[in-house]
């Protein structure tokens, strides 16, 4: 069985938990991760929300032509706002939706990314408190984590939420089983 592949997609101002706890649990779930950055100095390196330096496996426009299971987006501010102002990556969360493939976004990005560009449809969504307004009113959870398997999305809440948001990645595409092992040798 091939090796399930996720794109963490980082900038400047990522929200630092959101992103390394994302890429760590899903490395312990036995996904092939690579993390590609759209620093716009065209660097690997990008200072994150909290002043903490990140350094990507890649920029983004590298491995843009591959195929991944899952592309994840952290929040954060301003990272959120240059996802969503780069062209390149709304055109992989279409081609990723079309594809009917996963997407998993946190705390601002589904209000900032996803809602900004009608990257939602009718899933349903949750985000960091206070950007609900930004999102379809009609389909906004509370939830720490909103799981819509028909449209292949995955949404969180923000830090503190990470490992949920995390796992859920992990049970999307290696399984429920391959998550509780995860959860439970993290003791979450």
């Amino acid at each position: 069985m091939m090796s399930k592949r996720a794109l963490v997609i980082i900038a400047p101002g990522c929200e630092e938990i959101e992103t390394v706890t994302s890429i760590d649990t899903l490395v312990r779930g036995n996904v092939k991760v690579t993390v590609a950055s759209i620093n716009p100095n065209k660097q690997r390196e990008v200072v994150a929300s909290r002043g903490v330096h990140l350094v990507a496996d890649h920029l983004l426009e590298e491995v843009a032509h591959e195929t991944f299971d899952a592309i994840v987006l952290p929040g954060g501010l301003p990272g959120a706002e240059y996802l969503r102002d780069n062209p390149l990556v709304i055109e992989l969360l279409k081609k990723q939706h079309a594809k009917d493939l996963w997407r998993a976004a946190i705390c601002a990005t589904p209000a900032f990314v996803l809602a900004h560009h009608n990257l939602i449809g009718d899933a349903l969504v949750t985000g960091y408190p206070g950007t609900e307004g930004q999102l379809p009113a009609a389909q906004v959870r509370k939830d720490r984590v909103v799981v819509d398997k028909p449209n292949k999305l995955i949404t969180s809440q923000g830090p503190a939420t990470s490992i949920d948001f995390a796992l859920a990645i992990v049970a999307a595409l290696q399984g429920r089983e391959t998550a509780d092992k995860v959860r439970k040798d993290m003791l979450a």
